[in-house]
């Protein structure tokens, strides 16, 4: 069973361990939810974790920055195949965060940038790494296929599409990086309050949630409607020397980010994670103790919010009643749930 503390303690940690086992373990927290757009949720749900922990700490700086530390550590140790961007993104909301709220300090404004260019990072991050992967190519593919529909319709502004396109996409990372930023700004008082209405009755616990996420597959799905969406379209519109091109260069690429730059980039940080685990063993060790009662929390969370049929009001719903159980309560190993 579980039982409400009276005083929260150890709020840095819990946090860290909160932040960590959404980096290392978004499987389960995905599958609880049943939600898409894992990136975006996972780029909000760092915003609203950090700015937590600017709302809780005097030195914002050094604190932020060391949960930023730790959870590259336990993300080196618990996903040791995570490509080299999952950890620039961590890297870089945290030092995105720390800077922000040292500076300006913890308000509305401050938690809104920080929201906003958090979320465009990452949107932006999805973008760059197609480009490096596919090239200019795919651009160019892209291009082609409206250009070629705006000569049949004769309609002009329908090659401005594409640009149209990434600038809504673009857009829609920017408003809900402000919409998390406000939502950060008020979730501890809303964190506090929902922990004092919890039914513990209701909670229900079910470690066999905690599937693990398949991504691979969808990446690799993504890579190849991609590469054959360029190669039909300069096939179809006569550049065969584009099509080949775009082909070997994708192939290329594919080869050497799986073969050389993965594998020399995973050996130089965990290299890197051997030499900080040492001066870190105490603080890392407390939060790896705090992650196995966190995990369990969220199938707890998430039987407290079945009755929510609405995808992103359930989302908001879990991840305060996540915080709740983990932040405010003590689950007791002694007395079976």
């Amino acid at each position: 069973m579980i039982k409400l503390q009276n005083k929260p303690f150890l709020f840095n940690a819990k946090l860290t361990a909160i932040w960590a086992v959404s980096e290392s373990g978004i499987g389960g927290l995905l599958h609880a939810l049943n939600i898409p757009f894992s990136g975006l949720f996972l780029g909000s749900f760092a915003v609203l974790i950090i700015t937590y922990l600017a709302c809780i700490s005097s030195n914002k700086f050094n604190v932020i920055l060391k949960a930023t530390l730790l959870v590259v550590l336990i993300k080196v140790t618990a996903s040791p195949h995570s490509p080299p961007m999952a950890y620039i993104a961590v890297l870089f909301q945290g030092v995105l965060g720390a800077c922000i709220y040292a500076a300006l300090g913890v308000n509305k404004v401050s938690s809104t940038i920080f929201g906003a260019i958090a979320l465009l990072e990452s949107a932006f991050q999805k973008i760059l790494t197609l480009t490096i992967i596919f090239g200019i190519g795919l651009w160019d593919s892209i291009k082609e296929l409206f250009n070629g529909i705006q000569d049949k319709l004769n309609m002009d502004w329908i090659s401005d599409l594409p640009w149209v396109f990434l600038g809504l996409y673009a857009l829609l990372y920017l408003v809900i990086g402000i919409f998390i930023g406000l939502i950060a700004i008020r979730l501890p008082n809303r964190v506090y309050e929902n922990a004092k209405t919890i039914n513990s009755s209701e909670i229900k616990f079910n470690d066999n949630g905690l599937s693990k996420r398949k991504r691979k597959k969808k990446r690799i799905y993504l890579i190849g409607f991609l590469l054959l969406f360029s190669v039909l379209v300069f096939v179809f519109s006569g550049s065969l020397n584009s099509a080949l091109y775009i082909v070997l260069r994708t192939i290329g690429a594919i080869i050497f980010f799986l073969f050389i730059f993965n594998p020399i980039f995973n050996i130089l940080i965990q290299k890197w994670a051997k030499k900080k685990k040492e001066s870190q063993n105490e603080p890392l060790n407390n939060i790896m103790e705090l992650m196995p009662s966190i995990r369990r929390n969220i199938t707890a969370a998430n039987s407290l919010t079945l009755k929510e049929k609405n995808i992103w009001k359930r989302a908001k719903l879990f991840t305060i009643n996540w915080l709740s159980l983990s932040l405010y309560y003590h689950f007791d190993d002694s007395v079976q749930p």
